[in-house]
Order: C-alpha cells, then sequence, then structure tokens
C-alpha cells in the first residue's frame, strides 16, 4: 500500500511539472530549464543521500555506474529535454495524454529486445492507443490524418516517452543502492552530461520574471527531488509495467489543474485520451492463467478428471 502511495503522489507532482513546465518553456531554453533543474536538484540530493546512507563509491561496481549512466543520460538529460521542447509547442494536457504511451513503448521494448511475451490483447490495446494518440494530434480530425501538419511539440513528447522508457529500464537495473543514492547519483550524472554544452546555449536572463523562477523552483524541488525520489523507491518493490501504469494518472491530475487554472478542455482531447486510456488497459492488465484441472488419484497416480471422464464414456470396463 506505501508503494502505491508514493506512486499516486509521485504522478501528481509530474503533472504539476507539465503546467510549471509551460510556464518556464516560455522565458527559458529547454536546456537551461533541464541544467537548472537538476543543478538545484543535485545540490540538494547528494547531502541527502550520503546523511541518510553513508556510501563508498568505490565499492560500486562498474555495471551500476553504467546503468546509473545510462539513468542520466535518458531520464535526467533526454527525458526533460524533449518534454520541455514539447511544451514549447503543445498543450500541458496533450504532452501529458501523450505521456501515458509509456507503457505502449515499455511493451514494445520488453518484447522485442528483451523477448518477454506478449498477448493478442496487448497488441489491441496498442492500437486503440495508437489511435487515441493520432485522436489528440489531429485534433479529431482522422479522415485526413495523411495531410495533416502534426504539432511538433506532440511528436517530440514520443521521443520523451521512448527516453522514460529507456530510464526505466536501467533504473531498474540498480538494485545494490538505496532509492535516494540512485536518484542522486544519476542526477548528478545527468548534470555532468549537460554542463559542456551550456556555454553554446544562450540565456535570455531579460525575459525571466517571478513566474518562470517560481517553476523552475517547484520543477527543482517537487517534480525532481521528491518525485523521482518516490518513483525510484516503488521502482524497486514492484515491476516497469505495474509502475508504468501508475502514470495514467498524470493526464487526469493535469486536466483537473487546467480546468482550475482556468484553461480549455477540447473533445478530442477527451476522446484520445479515453482511446489512450482505454489500449493502456489492455496492455498492462495480467494475463489470466489457467485454472489446473481437478484430479484423482487411480492406482497411486494423478489423472485429470476431464480423462477419467472421457474414459468412462469410451470404456464401459472400468
Amino acid at each position: 500500500m506505501q508503494t502505491w502511495i508514493f506512486l499516486l503522489l509521485c504522478n501528481l507532482l509530474w503533472a504539476g511539472n507539465f503546467i510549471s513546465g509551460k510556464i518556464a518553456a516560455g522565458e527559458f531554453p529547454p536546456f537551461w530549464i533541464s541544467l537548472l533543474r537538476w543543478s538545484i536538484a543535485v545540490i540538494i540530493l547528494l547531502p541527502l543521500a550520503f546523511w541518510a546512507k553513508k556510501i563508498n563509491l568505490k565499492s560500486i561496481d562498474r555495471k551500476t555506474w553504467l546503468n546509473l549512466a545510462g539513468m542520466g543520460i535518458f531520464g535526467i538529460d533526454l527525458f526533460t529535454l524533449f518534454t520541455y521542447s514539447a511544451l514549447q509547442y503543445s498543450s500541458p494536457v496533450n504532452v501529458s495524454l501523450i505521456s501515458t504511451l509509456t507503457p505502449a513503448f515499455a511493451m514494445l521494448f520488453t518484447a522485442l529486445f528483451l523477448k518477454v511475451r506478449t498477448f493478442p490483447r496487448q497488441y489491441l490495446g496498442l492500437l486503440l492507443a495508437i489511435i487515441g494518440v493520432l485522436t489528440i494530434i489531429s485534433q479529431g480530425n482522422l479522415t485526413s490524418i495523411a495531410s495533416i501538419q502534426f504539432n511538433k511539440g506532440d511528436l517530440l513528447m514520443l521521443l520523451a516517452d521512448m527516453s522514460w522508457v529507456l530510464y526505466t529500464v536501467t533504473g531498474k537495473n540498480v538494485t545494490t543502492l538505496p532509492p535516494l543514492m540512485t536518484t542522486a547519483l544519476s542526477s548528478l550524472l545527468g548534470v555532468l552530461f549537460l554542463l559542456p554544452f551550456a556555454p553554446f546555449i544562450p540565456l535570455p536572463t531579460e525575459a525571466i520574471t517571478s513566474a518562470g523562477i517560481s517553476s523552475i523552483i517547484y520543477i527543482s524541488l517537487g517534480a525532481s527531488v521528491c518525485a523521482f525520489i518516490l518513483w525510484n523507491f516503488a521502482l524497486q518493490r514492484v515491476t516497469i509495467t505495474a509502475a508504468s501504469i501508475s502514470m495514467n494518472l498524470i493526464p487526469l491530475y493535469t486536466v483537473v489543474i487546467s480546468l482550475f487554472l482556468g484553461q480549455s478542455f477540447q473533445m478530442s482531447q477527451l476522446v484520445g485520451g479515453i482511446l489512450v486510456l482505454g489500449g493502456i488497459c489492455c496492455i498492462s492488465l495480467p494475463q489470466k492463467k489457467s485454472m489446473p484441472l481437478p484430479t484423482i488419484e487411480v492406482t497411486g497416480k494423478n489423472i485429470p478428471l476431464s480423462s477419467v471422464k472421457n474414459l468412462i464414456q469410451t470404456d464401459n470396463t472400468l
């Protein structure tokens, strides 16, 4: 129960990230949002991590460092860069709805590369989810889908979804470190990967307002420090698929927050969202296991009852 409470809170914080990220994206380049977000987060996370549990960095093996580096690249860098770039062109509701495709990408990834068995119901769910996303992107105009100029932000969010799957897979492989240390070290590596590019990307300080600064602070503390600790804590206790299912709450949270702030909500977003969530349910729900047939003991052996019934019907000598 505690794990699922953490996931509920985590996704609520991420829903706020889409709203705050939209404000920040109007004043900061996506690169600087990511760098500022995680630089502030690292300043808080690293001392907390070492205070909670002292760990000798030399004791961390090479495989764990590689997975932490992967988390830094896919989750800290690419995911945030794609997300804040998407928010420059698309609405928070659209971006949050498209983010629910993560379990679909997770299913495809595990099926193609990890050879995890998939079922026809899951492919039906994938088709529904794709139709739902196309409904959102095309604003309900599916009949002329080939001629539509897609919103660049919606397409960027699809890349963010794929980045998050890779972050989750690499994070699942880090089992020797506590969640707080995992989050802190992967965030640090993500920042170190971004720093070399900072001198080449200008920061327009004259356009920054108090609203933009407040958004960066929320993104850094709420959507980064708190949310990622909760996510990595939960990920050590549930499967990747189960954790991804919880992300379906993000668009619901985002819609409620957006309506509260007076933003509009389109019918195509409602229809597309229902299709996406329905498809994700088909993908994510566990496959029913076949019940074992009842048996009876015949001359010291357990024989299925159905076989005995057939024998009785075909051989009167039994």
